[in-house]
Formats: C-alpha cells, sequence, structure tokens
C-alpha cells in the first residue's frame, strides 16, 4: 500500500502553505469578471459535447444495461443551467461587459450560445426568456465580427 502522506512529501511546499491544503488560490473576484464567465459559459458546453462523444464511444464497446438518452438529458440539464448560470450576469449595458464580449473567441463562443439556445427552446424545456438574451448576445456579437459597411 503506498504512503499518500510519504508520497506527498517528494514534492516541495508552496512558500507560506505547511499544510500543502491550499496549493492554489485565486480572488474571488476574478469570478466575477466578465471574461471569466463567459469563459465559464463556453467551457461547460463545450467539455459537454466531449464528454458526450466519448461516453459514446465507450458505451459502443461496453454494451452495458444503460439508458444512453436519460444519462443524456440529465447531464444537459445540469450543464445547461450551470452555463446560465454564468452567462446570465452578462450585462450588455457595461462597457466591461461588451469588452469581454468583444475580446472572447468568436467560434466556440458562437456554438455553445447556439446550443444553448436549441436546448432552452426544446419542446420540454422552453424557457424563451433565456433565449431571448442568448440571441440577443449572439446577434452582439456576430455584429462585432461582421460589421455592416455602408
Amino acid at each position: 500500500m503506498i504512503d499518500k502522506d510519504k508520497m506527498f512529501s517528494l514534492f516541495e511546499q508552496p512558500e507560506g502553505k505547511k499544510d500543502g491544503k491550499e496549493l492554489v488560490t485565486f480572488s474571488n473576484s476574478l469570478l466575477e469578471e466578465p471574461f471569466t464567465k463567459i469563459g465559464m459559459f463556453t467551457k461547460l458546453i463545450i467539455n459537454h459535447n466531449v464528454f458526450h462523444q466519448k461516453l459514446e464511444k465507450f458505451l459502443k464497446a461496453e454494451k452495458p444495461d444503460y439508458d444512453v438518452q436519460e444519462a443524456r438529458r440529465a447531464s444537459e440539464f445540469t450543464v445547461f443551467n450551470r452555463a446560465w448560470h454564468y452567462i446570465s450576469k452578462i450585462d450588455l449595458e457595461d462597457r466591461n461587459h461588451l469588452e469581454a464580449i468583444m475580446d472572447f473567441k468568436s467560434k466556440p463562443f458562437l456554438l455553445s450560445l447556439d446550443q444553448s439556445i436549441e436546448y432552452f427552446q426544446g419542446p420540454d424545456i422552453e424557457e424563451y426568456e433565456k433565449c431571448a438574451k442568448l440571441l440577443e448576445i449572439k446577434k452582439l456579437k456576430e455584429e462585432i465580427e461582421n460589421p455592416v459597411t455602408i
């Protein structure tokens, strides 16, 4: 049996952290930044897609007694509602929030917005207020990316 205390003693302790319980710290204010909120929204949805691709591949190989559609519905509910938690905090009247939308990488962000809109307008969900905000953010991002010239 491996002694975890002995194994972790091989690693250097961070300065001022004698017990090793707090290895990484960051300010909670980082989570309040609009760029972080957009990033969390996008990352949750992109990772959700990757997870289901890998799960599908695994289940084809293993063939367990498992309801794939029910698992997908449950994970979609969790992921899209948590992603909504982040993107709903974006204020389109705030200059910092608009700059975060401008600066965020377009392709994954727009893909995540599209998937969220599709999820929230689904027949079992029908949360059109959320769709309206997501669509407003999407249109703004597209206008920034492809400005109309006169």
